[in-house]
C-alpha cells in the first residue's frame, strides 16, 4: 500500500515538473519574439527607398529632339553676364540682336576653316538640337560645340561678319569645312554664289555642356 502511494506521488511530481518546464520554455519564446523588429513589407521598403533621395532628383522634363540641349547640363560658367537663360530656345534671334548682345564680347576661342550652307530642301526638318531648320534664322552646324554656342563668323578676304548660334551637328564633308551656315547667314557673308568660303570663327559664348555620367 505504501509503495503504491509513493509511486502515485512520484508520478504526480514528475508531471508537475514537466508542466513547469513547458511553461518556462513558452515564456522564453514569447520574449524572444518580442525583441525582434517587425518585418517590413516590400511596399514599405520601396516607399523608403523612394523617399527624400528620390524626391531630390525630381522628374526630368521631356527633351525635344534626339539630341536636345538638356537644360540641366548647363554649368553656367562660360556665359557672359546678362546673357539669356535659354540659349537654344532663342535660336530665332536675328543677326542684329546677336550683334547687339555679343558685339563687344571677347573671343573665348578662335577657329579657322571654310563654311558651306544648308540646301533649301532641309527647310523645316529637325536639327540635332530638336529645333527645325529655318533658312531665315541665323544658325549653324558644328561637329562638337555645345548647342546654344554663339559664334562670330568673319569671311576672310571680304570682311563680312555675322553672328550665329549652333543648333545642329555637321558638316560631315572635308575636315577643313568647320561650319554649315543657314541661308540667311551665308547670304550675309556674300557666299551664296560661291557655296563655300574661307572663314574665321570666334566663340563668344559657350552653350550648356552635357554632364559627365558617373560610372557605376
Amino acid at each position: 500500500m505504501l509503495s503504491l502511494l509513493g509511486e502515485i506521488r512520484y508520478k504526480w511530481s514528475m508531471r508537475r515538473s514537466l508542466r513547469l518546464v513547458a511553461a518556462s520554455w513558452w515564456l522564453l519564446q514569447l520574449g524572444a519574439c518580442g525583441d525582434q523588429p517587425h518585418a517590413k513589407s516590400p511596399h514599405a521598403v520601396g516607399a523608403a527607398r523612394s523617399g527624400p533621395a528620390a524626391q531630390s532628383h525630381g522628374t526630368k522634363p521631356a527633351r525635344a529632339g534626339r539630341n536636345a540641349p538638356e537644360a540641366p547640363e548647363n554649368s553656367g560658367q562660360n556665359r557672359r553676364p546678362g546673357s539669356s537663360a535659354g540659349p537654344v530656345r532663342d535660336h530665332s534671334a536675328t543677326n542684329e540682336e546677336l550683334r547687339q548682345r555679343y558685339g563687344n564680347a571677347r573671343a573665348l576661342a578662335v577657329l579657322h576653316g571654310s563654311a558651306s550652307y544648308y540646301a533649301d530642301k532641309f527647310t523645316g526638318r529637325p536639327t540635332a538640337s530638336g529645333a527645325p531648320y529655318e533658312p531665315s534664322a541665323f544658325t549653324a552646324a558644328h561637329r562638337t560645340l555645345p548647342f546654344g554656342t554663339v559664334l562670330r563668323v568673319t569671311r576672310l578676304g571680304g570682311g563680312q561678319r555675322v553672328y550665329v548660334r549652333v543648333t545642329d551637328r555637321g558638316p560631315f564633308g572635308p575636315r577643313g569645312r568647320i561650319l554649315d551656315l543657314s541661308r540667311a547667314a551665308a547670304e550675309h557673308l556674300g557666299m551664296l554664289k560661291a557655296g563655300v568660303a574661307k572663314i574665321e570663327v570666334e566663340v563668344v559664348e559657350y552653350g550648356p555642356r552635357k554632364p559627365r555620367r558617373r560610372r557605376r
